[in-house]
């Protein structure tokens, strides 16, 4: 399993990656908010899973930002 963090617009955001079977999973945790996990993503590579983490957080954090 690979982590990676970063920060994007003051948020901090984790990512895990892992393998199940030949498919690779992803989860992004925002801030301390409760964990989104993507079983079985259709990623082919570590690679690939990172990058669509990191894309559905940006894209989670871009909602929480324009909230009401």
């Amino acid at each position: 399993m690979s982590d990676t963090s970063f920060e994007h617009h003051g948020h901090q955001v984790t990512i895990n990656v892992w393998t199940t079977g030949d498919r690779w999973s992803w989860s992004y945790q925002i801030d301390d908010r409760k964990p989104v996990d993507i079983a079985e993503s259709g990623a082919r590579s570590e690679e690939q899973a990172l990058i669509e983490a990191r894309h559905e957080a940006i894209a989670a954090i871009k909602e929480l930002d324009a909230g009401p």
